[in-house]
């Protein structure tokens, strides 16, 4: 045998063995702390709770950027707690709260960023940032104006009959920008070139489109 097929046969096998080694590692790092390690059914369900409950986090923007109100409430359990701000009471409560703002706005956008998750079981736990701006009337009268926010979301959620949503919010606001005054009203924004509220935009129509209805 050459010198070559020693080396590539030593390389293959290093990659075979590494996955191992590193699984190995994994679940005894998991036993020194006293974890038991977790079966693969167990690995997939955390993965695939992360991603559901990623996706609650983005529908909570979407829901405020396109002022869907049942969408909004559907984020939340009945009893779910929440505080933000000089906001503390029924997530619900504060969903009506916040309605009342963004079905106002001409234009709200929020991002979602920096998701962490951690899971147990029916439980768990999240942050993640959050980046918003409002478009609106000037307080003053005459024009328009723009507002940022930057901030947090903090949640324990839980998950009932499949279905992951949050138990308790605490909202953190972390900067408000000053009101910027708009150069162009949003009225003369070219029409259907932009995005609307619910349920003129086009995303409810595509999406039905999309599943059949």
């Amino acid at each position: 045998m050459s010198m070559d097929d020693r080396n590539r046969r030593t390389a293959l096998a290093a990659m075979f063995v590494l996955p191992v080694g590193m699984a190995m590692a994994s679940q005894a790092s998991a036993a020194s702390k006293g974890k038991k390690p977790m079966d693969m059914a167990q690995r997939l369900d955390v993965i695939e709770s992360k991603q559901a409950i990623t996706e609650l986090l983005y529908a909570y923007a979407r829901a405020n950027d396109r002022a869907d109100e049942a969408l909004l409430k559907s984020c939340f359990w009945p009893e779910s707690t929440h505080k933000h701000g000089k906001f503390e009471g029924k997530s619900l409560d504060f969903v009506g709260f916040a309605f009342k703002i963004v079905a106002t706005l001409k234009y709200a956008c929020h991002h979602i960023s920096n998701v962490a998750v951690e899971v147990q079981g029916d439980r768990a736990f999240s942050e993640c940032y959050y980046f918003a701006q409002h478009r609106r009337d000037r307080k003053e009268g005459g024009g328009e104006e723009d507002v940022f926010f930057q901030g947090r979301y903090l949640d324990d959620l839980e998950r009932r009959n499949g279905e992951w949503r949050i138990i308790r919010r605490r909202g953190l606001s972390d900067y408000t920008s000053p009101p910027q005054p708009a150069a162009t009203p949003y009225a003369d924004w070219p029409a259907g070139q932009h995005s609307e509220k619910f349920p003129s935009d086009d995303y409810y129509r595509m999406r039905q489109q999309y599943m059949g209805v």
